[in-house]
């Protein structure tokens, strides 16, 4: 039998010239470069020296910008409102992140990922909220976990005469977004670092659409709950929640198989060096 491997999976033997970014625009602008591919496809060969794997990766990422801003993260806040971040959020790096999203050296990363996860993909993501809210006409939207921006983004321009609110936990991510925002030239969103567990900051029951992608997966179950019981508090009457996650596996033991599969039999509530998911 032969196994031909797919060539969006196959990695060079050496490594390509990895890229120099000088700027915060370069760093957004720029298409996923060949040595960024290479690093990407090496972490799924790197269960046997994952350690070594991640000192190499963060080496590299620490030539990227880091999106930083005032220490306390004021300049992308609320006005006055501050933001606890909860304690799992930094506990374990998904997705191999070194400092994980608290750490404005992996936003490019990240952002990167539009090529590799379906909702991060603005193309996709516009084809599924058309076909399930396109009939609609909201007029305030909250994305939850907004990251870069990229679900953001579709709404504001699907629905030019809404405003939106997105929030994220990562600061880094939200200047990376407000940077992003100017480059293209989108008025209606404001982002902001916010944890959505609590967000008494904004008015109960006004928002039409509250929307989120790939988040609650990343929390324990009783933070999840939080954050859906802040949905329900912030819905109009009528409004409508839209959430794309990945699959919940009902039976037990086919979800114990699938967690030791994409976790490579790591804990997340075990700090520590952890495999490529951890959910």
């Amino acid at each position: 039998m032969q196994i031909v491997i797919p060539q969006l999976y196959r990695a060079p033997d050496f490594a390509p010239e990895p890229p120099v970014f000088t700027s915060e625009e370069d760093c957004i602008t720029t298409e996923e470069t060949p040595f960024e591919v290479y690093v990407y496809l090496m972490a799924f060969r790197s269960q046997v020296n994952l350690q070594e794997y991640l000192q190499f990766f963060s080496s590299f990422l620490d030539t990227y910008p880091g999106f930083a801003g005032l220490e306390d993260n004021s300049d992308v806040q609320p006005e006055g409102v501050s933001c606890s971040v909860p304690p799992h959020f930094n506990l374990t790096y998904v997705h191999y992140l070194p400092g994980g999203y608290l750490n404005g050296h992996t936003a490019r990363i990240s952002y990167l990922g539009k090529s590799k996860f379906n909702f991060l993909d603005e193309a996709r993501l516009k084809e599924w909220l058309t076909v399930l809210h396109g009939d609609k006409n909201p007029k305030r939207i909250l994305d939850i976990g907004t990251g870069p921006g990229f679900s953001a983004f579709v709404l504001a321009e699907m629905f030019p005469e809404a405003e939106v609110i997105a929030v994220d936990l990562g600061a880094p991510y939200i200047r990376w977004a407000r940077k992003w925002q100017e480059l293209r030239n989108i008025t209606n969103i404001q982002f902001y670092h916010a944890n959505a567990e609590e967000m008494s900051w904004l008015e109960s029951e006004s928002f039409d659409l509250i929307s989120y992608a790939y988040v609650l997966h990343e929390m324990p179950a009783d933070n999840a709950i939080r954050v859906v019981n802040e949905i329900y508090r912030l819905l109009a009457p009528g409004g409508t929640m839209n959430g794309f996650e990945i699959p919940y596996i009902e039976d037990i033991a086919s979800r114990w198989a699938y967690t030791e599969f994409n976790t490579w039999g790591h804990d997340w509530q075990v700090q520590g060096v952890q495999g490529p998911v951890v959910g």
